[in-house]
């Protein structure tokens, strides 16, 4: 009898042990478990946004360099100062755009090895599809300026062929902007479910992020 009840006393101790054990471990580790795997989902959608934005300035850099060698060449076989005003402004956007590409392109590399917050994670997610949308608002400036240009060639004699060179550059240019920006961000948009669904039980506040946990 003795024995029996030590047995049983034993058991019972162990059992209390193990309940009390793991009740600590799931209120001390859990949130932290919870958080190493929030903050490795959003690293993953991080580290996606990333790559698209790479891949975009590659296309970017491809239209530019494009641009450049087309601009250079149409400069030197043009025969009238219409189309070599066309060139010319083709090349100077080439320019410009190759630059911001490369400028881009490294900038995102760059981001592959810093380590973000969930929060930086969120925030520049947001700030990229913001900059592709104001990008396509000058993008309609850019074309409505070629357009302008165009028309005031109709009303003018002086230097003529340089607004209609210029103008129809502008609204090339500025049409494909529209669309590489459009297209940018609808890339980032439509991973929009997948970031915010990670928010789900997810505190947002000016110190960062947190979990939420109701008992």
């Amino acid at each position: 009898m003795h024995t029996c009840y030590l047995y049983n006393r034993c058991f019972f101790i162990y059992c209390a042990m193990r309940t009390i054990l793991t009740f600590f471990l799931s209120v001390c580790f859990l949130p932290v478990v919870a958080q190493y795997a929030l903050h490795s989902s959003f690293d993953s959608l991080n580290t996606i946004r990333i790559h698209t934005n790479q891949k975009g300035m590659k296309v970017l850099g491809t239209w530019g360099v494009a641009n450049i060698i087309e601009g250079g060449i149409g400069i030197a076989t043009a025969k009238n100062n219409e189309w070599k005003s066309f060139h010319e402004m083709n090349l100077a956007w080439g320019a410009v755009n190759t630059g911001i590409a490369i400028a881009g392109y490294f900038g995102a590399r760059k981001e592959l090895d810093k380590k973000v917050t969930c929060s930086q994670a969120l925030q520049n997610y947001e700030s990229y599809k913001r900059l592709y949308l104001i990008n396509a608002g000058l993008d309609i400036v850019y074309t409505g300026a070629g357009l302008v240009c165009i028309e005031h060639a109709k009303n003018t004699t002086l230097n003529k062929d340089t607004w209609n060179g210029f103008g129809k550059s502008l609204v090339i240019q500025g049409a494909f902007l529209f669309v590489f920006d459009n297209i940018m961000f609808a890339s980032h948009q439509k991973r929009n479910t997948q970031w915010y669904k990670l928010l789900q039980g997810v505190c947002l506040s000016g110190n960062g992020i947190g979990m939420n946990y109701q008992f």
